[in-house]
C-alpha cells in the first residue's frame, strides 16, 4: 500500500492571510484542491490522509467528501509540522514496508511523474526526497554575518516534497525525535538521524512551496504561461520494396521512408516539438527501444510523449506543420491528415495548421529524394 500524508495545518503567518493558506485561490480554485487532484488521479496512491487545523477540519472534510474519494480521514495537526506528520502516521494502520509520502498541501505543482519516481525510489532505497539542483553560488556565513566559505553548488540541492519512506522507517524516526526532543525542518532530517541514506529524486522546478504572497502571484503566472516547442525530422524514400508511405498518420501514395519505424516525418517532428517544449530528449531516446520491441507505428511514440506532457501538467494549444518535398502532394491529403492528427492529439482541426512546399527542386527534398518536416507546438499549463 502507498499512503499520502498531506499537511495542511500550518498557520501561514508569512502569507499575511486571515484564512489558512491551503484555501487561498490558485486560478480560481483552492490550493489544496489542485494538490489533491494530482494524488487522486495517480494510480500508485491508494489512500490519502489530510492533517489540518481544528478550525479547518470541517471545511476540509466538506471540500474533499465528494471530489476526492481517496481521502479517508482528516486528522488534527500539532504545534509544529513535525508533530502534525507524527499525528498522521499514528492514525494509519500500515505495514512496515508500506510507503508513506509526506507532502505539503501548498506544493500544488507536483506532478504524476514525480510521485511515481519518488515511490519507486523509496521502495528501492527505503527513503527518498524530491528536489532540484542549486543554480546560484551559495555562501556560508558566520554568526556576525560575514562570509565563512563558499559551498560546492554541484553537491547542493533544494529539497521539496513529496518525501517518501517505508512506514516502519519513518515511524521509528519520529519516535526517536520525540524521545530526544529533536525538531527538524523536514522528515528527511529525522531519517538521517537514524543513519539512513536518502535518495534524491529530481523534480520539475515548478514544484515550489507557496509560502509568501509573491509565491502565489508567481504560481498564478505559471498557470497563465505557455511553452513553445520546435521539432524537425527528415527521411529519404526507400530505393526498393513496397514499404507503406505514412505521412501525418495516414497512408499516402508513393514509396515509404527509409527508417526502422514507419518513418512518418510529420509525427516524428511533432514528437520532437512536444518533447523540446517540455525540456525532454529527442525522438531516438524513446523510439529506438520501442523499435527493438517491434513497435514501429510512430503514433505510439507520440502517445508516449503526450502521456509525459499530461504528467507534467500541460496540454497542447495548437500545432503548426511545414513540409518540404516534391512528393507526395500534400493538398489532396491535407484534410485527412488533419482529421487523423485531431484524433491523435485530441485537438480541434482548426488548431492544426499544415502547409507544404515543393522547394523548387533546390534541395534533395524538392528533387523527390525524401521529405522534410518542421513542427511548432504550444503547450499550455493546466
Amino acid at each position: 500500500m502507498n499512503y499520502a500524508i498531506i499537511t495542511c495545518a500550518g498557520i501561514g503567518k508569512r502569507m499575511q492571510s486571515e484564512i489558512s493558506k491551503v484555501f487561498l485561490l490558485l486560478d480560481k480554485e483552492p490550493l489544496i484542491e489542485r494538490t489533491l487532484r494530482v494524488f487522486q488521479s495517480c494510480d500508485m496512491i491508494d489512500e490519502i490522509l489530510l492533517v489540518a487545523r481544528e478550525q479547518d477540519k470541517g471545511e476540509m472534510e466538506r471540500l474533499t467528501q465528494s471530489k476526492f474519494p481517496k481521502v479517508k480521514r482528516v486528522v488534527l495537526g500539532g504545534e509544529k509540522r513535525q508533530h502534525s506528520v507524527y499525528n498522521g502516521l499514528l492514525s494509519i494502520e500500515a505495514k512496515a514496508d508500506d510507503i508513506i509520502l509526506v507532502h505539503n498541501g501548498v506544493n500544488p505543482f507536483v506532478d504524476d511523474k514525480t510521485l511515481r519516481e519518488c515511490i519507486d525510489a523509496a521502495r528501492k532505497y527505503e527513503a527518498a526526497v524530491v528536489g532540484f539542483k542549486a543554480r546560484d553560488t551559495l555562501k556560508e556565513i558566520d554568526e556576525k554575518g560575514f562570509v565563512a566559505g563558499t559551498l560546492d553548488r554541484s553537491k547542493v540541492w533544494q529539497a521539496q516534497t513529496p518525501q517518501a519512506f517505508r512506514y516502519g522507517t519513518l515511524l521509528k524516526a519520529h519516535k526517536e525525535a520525540e524521545k530526544d526532543e529533536f525538531l527538524g525542518t523536514d522528515d528527511v532530517m529525522l531519517v538521517e538521524r537514524l543513519g539512513k541514506r536518502v535518495k534524491m529524486v529530481e523534480c520539475a522546478r515548478e514544484n515550489i512551496k507557496i509560502t509568501l504572497p509573491n509565491d502565489l502571484e508567481f504560481a498564478n503566472k505559471l498557470l497563465s504561461t505557455s511553452r513553445i516547442g520546435f521539432g524537425m525530422d527528415s527521411h529519404r524514400f526507400v530505393a526498393e520494396g513496397d514499404k507503406k508511405l505514412m505521412v501525418g498518420g495516414i497512408e499516402a501514395e508513393g514509396k515509404g521512408f527509409d527508417a526502422n519505424s514507419d518513418g512518418d516525418v510529420v509525427l516524428h517532428a511533432l514528437f520532437n516539438a512536444i518533447s523540446q517544449g517540455l525540456g525532454e530528449k529527442s525522438l531516438g531516446h524513446y523510439a529506438d527501444p520501442m523499435c527493438e520491441k517491434g513497435i514501429t507505428d510512430s503514433a505510439e511514440y507520440v502517445r508516449l510523449m503526450l502521456g509525459i506532457m499530461k504528467e507534467r501538467g500541460y496540454a497542447l494549444g495548437n500545432v503548426g506543420i511545414m513540409l518540404e518535398g516534391k512528393v507526395p502532394k500534400i493538398a489532396p491529403i491535407e484534410d485527412r491528415m488533419k482529421e487523423r492528427l485531431s484524433q491523435l492529439l485530441n485537438l480541434e482541426t482548426s488548431a492544426i495548421g499544415i502547409t507544404a512546399t515543393s522547394g523548387e527542386a533546390l534541395t534533395a527534398f524538392g528533387k523527390g529524394v525524401g521529405m522534410q518536416c518542421f513542427c511548432v507546438a504550444t503547450l499550455n499549463k493546466q
